[in-house]
């Protein structure tokens, strides 16, 4: 049945307030960076694609079907001459190719985009470069690595301090890492640029900004479209959101020479394509590409930091005790335990799992052999040999005993995982509070990843209160 006047009208004003019509359908993005993007790769032998820019009710902005398609259909194919890899970067700045080159791929990119974005329109990637964001604010590295070149995370300002204070334990840990690789980067590309005798870096907040593009937005060639390559950036594919659902295939087809996304089961005309970015926790997806997902099915509650607090503490009472020698493992004995951790790399990566609220066999291991330390009259053999047994699923020399001190061990376990998981929703409920829309901080910290990180924490106080309910 034809649909009447007043239909037509409502589905008008539907369109006008920004709202989708049916179901997951997107609406076309009238942008006209992303039309002269389009225009750009055409006229460099980009083959038409079937998507197209849309806003969506969920994402904000990803890549619309523009036709329906079945199973088996490419959706888009990116020509090498499109692929910026490490080794066509070689190719543009080393003239002088008996200096080896020493560029690492994501340094080769980073350098390439850093002076790439400088020459502005004069550069022949000018689209390209446009059409990627001018900041990555809610990657928290991009606050925390400051106004100038330096080997620590800058906390000089009242932003960088709130970020840093409201970051899980873990992620506070990661994203020092992560700048130490960035402040290498920057360091090795200097040295390098001096001795092929180009102009040095020189704006770090742009080398930054270049670092985290091809950090959020590179793709992984699969098959690599030579020996040394196995990463690159590619025009549109960036626009691809992330889903853990996607139904598509990304390879590299050697035989065009393209990069292509394959469907793996049918579109219909206005659904949105995604890709994914791998099988990720909501915190290591925040530390890398400064997003999170509502409904992330990969939850844990990492648990190292927790594990190192406890053995410091232990150790500081054990240094405390009146009479050291009297039944307590000394500091030296507790290391001999973290040392045969490590021997059977058993040490970190602690976790426990939405799935099933249980500590991981690694932390449940860890456990096993470092609480001992709290008892009196045991010695670091003692609880090695013992643990060594356990791990060797050998029997006890009295069932008995052997049951009854397996019972102690668990509950020992358990009472460690229930205070911490105490001290955990404790501290997942300031954060809660702190990150609230209602109690946004009022300086310059970015609106999304305040909502990040709210999101965080709501994962950190689900699991560990589900965790104390199950006890």
């Amino acid at each position: 049945m034809r649909k009447g006047r007043a239909h037509r009208r409502r589905q008008q004003r539907r369109l006008r307030q920004g709202r989708t019509v049916q179901g997951d359908s997107g609406r076309p993005c009238i942008d006209k960076t992303w039309s002269d993007l389009r225009s750009w790769c055409k006229a460099r032998g980009m083959p038409k694609t079937k998507l197209t820019l849309a806003y969506f009710p969920d994402t904000f902005r990803g890549m619309m079907a523009t036709k329906d398609m079945g199973t088996g259909e490419d959706i888009v194919r990116v020509p090498e001459s499109l692929l910026i890899t490490a080794s066509k970067v070689k190719r543009l700045l080393a003239s002088d190719r008996t200096i080896p080159w020493t560029l690492s791929e994501h340094q080769s990119l980073t350098c390439w985009l850093y002076t790439e974005s400088e020459k502005r329109a004069r550069s022949e990637w000018h689209m390209y470069i446009d059409s990627l964001p001018r900041d990555f604010a809610s990657v928290p590295l991009f606050t925390l690595s400051g106004t100038v070149p330096a080997s620590n995370i800058a906390m000089d300002t009242r932003e960088a301090s709130w970020i840093m204070g409201h970051l899980p334990y873990s992620v506070q840990q990661k994203v020092g890492e992560q700048h130490e690789r960035l402040y290498r980067d920057w360091v090795s590309t200097c040295r390098f640029l001096e001795e092929l005798g180009l102009e040095a870096l020189v704006a770090w907040r742009r080398y930054v900004w270049a670092w985290l593009a091809v950090n959020t937005r590179c793709i992984h060639l699969g098959q690599p479209a030579s020996s040394k390559d196995s990463m690159a950036l590619a025009p549109i594919l960036d626009f691809l959101n992330h889903s853990e659902q996607a139904d598509v295939t990304t390879f590299y087809d050697s035989k065009s020479s393209q990069f292509v996304i394959r469907t793996n089961r049918p579109f219909r005309k206005g659904q949105e394509v995604f890709i994914s970015y791998g099988p990720h926790d909501n915190r290591f997806m925040l530390l890398e590409y400064g997003f999170v997902l509502r409904q992330n099915p990969y939850q844990v509650l990492e648990l190292d930091h927790a594990v190192c607090a406890w053995v410091d503490a232990v150790k500081s009472r054990s240094k405390a005790a009146k009479r050291p020698g009297a039944g307590l493992m000394q500091p030296a004995d507790i290391d001999a335990l973290i040392a045969t951790l490590k021997q059977h790399s058993l040490w970190g990566d602690y976790t426990i799992s939405l799935d099933d609220l249980e500590p991981s066999y690694r932390l449940h291991a860890a456990l096993r052999l470092l609480l001992p330390a709290e008892q009196r009259d045991v010695t670091s053999k003692q609880a090695i040999a013992l643990w060594d047994r356990w791990r060797r699923g050998s029997a006890a020399d009295s069932m008995a005993d052997g049951h009854s001190a397996d019972l102690a061990m668990q509950k020992a376990i358990s009472a460690w995982v229930g205070a911490v998981c105490q001290g955990l929703s404790k501290l997942s409920q300031r954060m809660l509070a702190e990150t609230a829309l209602s109690s946004r901080p009022a300086d310059a910290v970015d609106g999304f990843l305040v909502q990040c990180l709210h999101t965080v924490w709501l994962e950190i106080s689900s699991i560990a209160e589900r965790c104390l309910d199950k006890m």
